[in-house]
Parts: structure tokens; C-alpha cells; sequence
């Protein structure tokens, strides 16, 4: 009779957990937050990638300045740079999701 009580407790504890839900759960990344992480692997030897601060090869712009943000299509202007190079940059083998995230990261930037 005890152990069918301490069984039946037991499993209540259980099923209180169930719907509490468990441990908190992660949202799943932004497009944002994507691009920084190709962001960091992809440019930062070159730019700085972060909101603030100044690029490591002096003629790379800074992602968060107007001179990365100033052509009307980001999107193609990034997709065409990384696929062929610029100037010293070199050419990058970025898919279309990660340079539609990396145009969300530095379109972020703005007033930060």
C-alpha cells in the first residue's frame, strides 16, 4: 500500500514537470545572428564586424559604416564582392543563406 502511494507521488512529481515544461528552451537563431557567426569565420581578418571598432587592413571597411550600407541592393552588391573579389579582397564561397544572412547582420548595425 505505501509503495503504490510512493509510486502514484512519484509519478505526479513527474507529470508536474512534463507541463512546467522542462528545462527553457533556446529560440532558434536569427538571420541576424547567423550572419555575425559567418561574419566572425568569413571577413573579420580583414573588417570589423562588430558594431564598433576599426578593421584590421585599413582599407576594409568597417561593416557597421555608411560605405557598407551605401549601395540600394546589399544583397547583390555582397553576393557579387564576395563571389569575385574586390580590389585586395579575396573571393569567398559564400552560399545564398549566408550571404542573405550576412546582409541581415550588417543591415542590424545600423544606428548601433
Amino acid at each position: 500500500m505505501v509503495r503504490g502511494v510512493l509510486i502514484a507521488a512519484l509519478l505526479a512529481a513527474l507529470g508536474a514537470c512534463a507541463v512546467m515544461g522542462g528545462p527553457a528552451r533556446r529560440p532558434p537563431p536569427t538571420a541576424a545572428s547567423r550572419g555575425h557567426e559567418v561574419a566572425q569565420r568569413a571577413c573579420a581578418a580583414c573588417h570589423a564586424v562588430e558594431a564598433q571598432g576599426v578593421s584590421p587592413r585599413p582599407k576594409a571597411p568597417a561593416f557597421a559604416s555608411l560605405e557598407m550600407r551605401h549601395t540600394a541592393s546589399l544583397k547583390d552588391r555582397v553576393a557579387d564582392l564576395t563571389s569575385r573579389g574586390h580590389y585586395d579582397m579575396p573571393a569567398l564561397s559564400l552560399s545564398p543563406e549566408e550571404v542573405r544572412d550576412l546582409v541581415s547582420y550588417i543591415a542590424s548595425l545600423e544606428g548601433r
